[in-house]
């Protein structure tokens, strides 16, 4: 029996993993970054430890007071700490290297390399500070327009402006010290399908892939999908692999496209170079991705056919993702939010947290939205 170690715990993504380990019956041990752990606190977790930040000598001891076989990390601080000390481990570890991940955390070189590769991306400016927008505010030729921190995740940091002019307005000092100078992006319109391509790569050879659309997310103008639904869409696993294989990746990561409704072409919107929110349902469609790391990473297994997908598949982060998604929709009227709430007709449906044999990380969701920091 083998050993995982997941590293960032904490997030309610991990949660449908540990499940998913325990059930395939290897031993599932965690690091969290805060006491209330989501995916810590699942009842298939041998030992949860809680740190308040990482620290190599004191995870290379839990790795080898646990026999660890392998450790995945979950999140950004613990991909760049494990990519950024990948030498001092002895056990597997499935991380890209810390060049490929730096790349990918910074939206503009990301653009950049999507761009040099011909993948369309949104008409993008950057400006270093506030004087040079004002200098060049007349060559933004789009409008309505997305403000975009340069390095973060989810919908941090995120400002929709209708026009131009309305930029310097909403950008403050507050706001540049908090996430730096953001990108400009033309606004790619919400009618336009949101894509998801999840990958395993192995030594930057592609071992499989998973598509997803987002139906619902929180905040509804753009965040993380709350409902989404498997599919399969060879266009965009093709440019995926384009842009993965050009930065030589190994581990999880995941590209993220918005199909133009108008041209409709896939629009590149940003590699998350991680595990990503929706893993849940790649599990859940049978695309079995901790069986394939462990065929490949642990037993240099890689001539292994994986059985097809299901397609048509559902996953749900209903509490409380998906019930303030339908509440603050601008697009649903009053019927037709309580019918989405009480009778919703996505089927079959795998939800994200429930689960009434493992009933405690239900309690740490609310705990962990409180004390975030902890």
């Amino acid at each position: 029996m083998y050993n995982f170690l997941l590293i960032e715990a904490e997030y309610r993504k991990v949660l449908p993993v540990i499940r998913h380990i325990g059930k395939s019956g290897y031993g599932v041990y965690a690091i969290s970054l805060n006491r209330f752990s989501i995916g810590g606190s699942s009842k298939y977790v041998k030992k949860n430890y809680f740190m308040r930040d990482l620290e190599l000598q004191t995870v290379l001891n839990i790795i080898d007071k646990n026999k660890i076989d392998i450790v995945i990390p979950c999140n950004e601080k613990s991909v760049r700490f494990l990519s950024k000390h990948i030498d001092k481990f002895e056990t597997t570890i499935v991380t890209p290297n810390i060049d490929s991940f730096e790349l990918c955390e910074d939206k503009l070189r990301t653009l950049q390399l999507a761009e040099s590769l011909n993948i369309r991306i949104p008409k993008t400016h950057y400006f270093h500070n506030l004087a040079e927008l004002n200098e060049n505010l007349d060559k933004i030729d789009f409008s309505p327009a997305v403000l975009k921190p340069r390095k973060s995740s989810g919908s941090r940091g995120i400002i929709y402006v209708k026009s131009k002019d309305e930029i310097l307005g909403v950008l403050n000092n507050d706001y540049i010290e908090k996430f730096g100078m953001p990108l400009v992006q033309e606004y790619i319109p919400q009618d336009g399908e949101s894509i998801g391509v999840s990958f395993l790569y192995y030594k930057s050879n592609k071992i499989m892939e998973f598509c997803h659309k987002r139906i619902r997310q929180y905040p509804p103008t753009g965040g993380p999908s709350t409902l989404a639904v498997s599919i399969y869409d060879e266009e965009a696993i093709k440019i995926g692999e384009k842009l993965l294989n050009a930065l030589k990746w190994n581990g999880l990561a995941m590209v993220e496209f918005k199909r133009d409704p108008t041209t409709k072409e896939l629009v590149l919107m940003e590699v998350n170079p991680r595990m990503w929110g929706t893993i849940g349902l790649a599990l859940f469609s049978g695309a079995d991705f901790i069986r394939a790391i462990v065929e490949v990473f642990l037993k240099n297994n890689l001539n292994l056919n994986y059985p097809k997908y299901n397609e048509g598949y559902y996953f749900r982060w209903f509490f409380p993702g998906d019930i303030l998604s339908i509440i603050k929709s601008q697009d649903l009227s009053f019927l037709k939010k309580l019918k989405s709430l009480l009778f919703d007709k996505h089927k079959p449906v795998s939800y994200q947290i429930l689960d009434g044999s493992d009933l405690l990380p239900v309690l740490n969701t609310i705990l962990f939205s409180i004390f975030r920091k902890s």
